[in-house]
Parts: structure tokens; sequence; C-alpha cells
């Protein structure tokens, strides 16, 4: 079920947080290629509208190399990264979530 809107949800991060994430994508993908859009599109409602670049909150070979479907686990079940004032999360199982960054500085449109 892909979700375009955000969808308030508590997702097992196997770490024994509790939280609440806004599911951003649940789809999964088969490709490198897949996941890298996948992952820009969720993001796309997030960040601010400056021209903010995916590769300068995270190094997303990195995250391919963890999570494409045809790369070894690696022990890897989720990659987690900060993007503005979020903390995103991917897991291996093809969920791209969000929550919000409590620490993170608000940023002003002026």
């Amino acid at each position: 079920m892909h979700n375009r809107g955000y969808m308030s949800e508590a997702i097992n991060s196997g770490t024994g947080a509790v939280g609440s994430w806004a599911v951003l994508d649940d789809d999964g993908w088969e490709t490198g290629d897949g996941l890298l859009t996948r992952l820009t599109d969720a993001l796309a409602g997030l960040g601010p509208e400056d021209g903010t670049v995916l590769y300068d909150h995270v190094a997303v070979d990195a995250v391919l190399n963890a999570l494409e479907p045809d790369s070894p686990a690696r022990g890897v079940s989720e990659v987690r990264f900060d993007y503005d004032r979020y903390e995103v999360k991917i897991t291996r199982d093809g969920v791209i979530a969000a929550s919000p960054d409590p620490g993170a500085p608000l940023h002003s449109s002026n």
C-alpha cells in the first residue's frame, strides 16, 4: 500500500524505542534506482523548498549498498539519518518513515 499522505503509526525499530513515525512509503523497491526514486518522492514534502538535496543529508551510495534487494544483508535492517527537522528511517523490508526531531533548529522562510 503506497501512502502519499502521512500516516502516524508506531514502527518497531528493533532498538526498544517507542515513538510515532509518519510512514511516507511502504511499497518497497526492487532495485537501487527504485529505492532512490521512492526515497526522493517520500521526502519531497518534508524538506524546505530552498533546493535541499538528499546527498547533503545522507551518503546515498551507502544507503543503496546497505538496503538494495540484491545486496547481502550484512546485518543491516534499517538506516536512519537527519533530514531538515526530521529523523528518517528506511527499513530493509521497504518502509520509509519520518519522525520530527525536537532538537532540530527551525528554518525561517525569510
